[in-house]
């Protein structure tokens, strides 16, 4: 599937490939997704994988990667740049996630921008969105490839 340039690295060999992953790979910014529909995780990660976001962790549920960010906030870790998080999931929604993600401290919390995963766009997602300034919008599911490209270019000042 082509699609157009949305600025940012465009790959147009093979060498330029090896190039850009190479670059990408030695401080690339950390990013999650949290997705509980296994064919969805494995074609976001694809996807991902496929325009160069490649330091990847990927969830299935929002509980455990809430556990993840604990351990990684205790041991001083670095805080993903990045969260991709289904709202519907069982157990604990992408609604109760962002209020608990809230807990963690300002300083780690505030370098993670977050985008939400919806196969609708209900009237009452999109209003209660309005209350997390941390997500900056929704996404479509599955993840385009055109989409995989501008997070890409999201993430590239986040880069050392």
């Amino acid at each position: 599937m082509e699609t157009q340039p949305t600025g940012g690295i465009q790959p147009t060999s093979t060498e330029a490939v090896s190039i850009h992953q190479e670059q990408t790979t030695l401080a690339e910014p950390l990013t999650f997704v949290v997705e509980d529909d296994k064919a969805n995780n494995f074609l976001c990660k694809m996807t991902l994988e496929e325009v160069g976001i490649t330091n990847l962790r990927m969830f299935f549920r929002a509980d455990t990667t809430l556990e993840e960010l604990k351990k990684m906030c205790e041991g001083k870790q670095e805080f993903p740049s990045l969260i991709l998080l289904d709202i519907n999931m069982p157990a604990m929604d992408g609604w109760q996630f962002l209020n608990e993600f809230r807990n963690f401290p300002d300083e780690v919390r505030n370098k993670t921008t977050i985008y939400l995963f919806s196969s609708s766009d209900h009237p009452n997602d999109i209003e209660k969105k309005q209350a997390y300034p941390e997500v900056l919008d929704f996404l479509a599911k599955p993840l385009s490839e055109e989409v995989a490209n501008k997070l890409f270019d999201y993430l590239l000042p986040f880069a050392d």
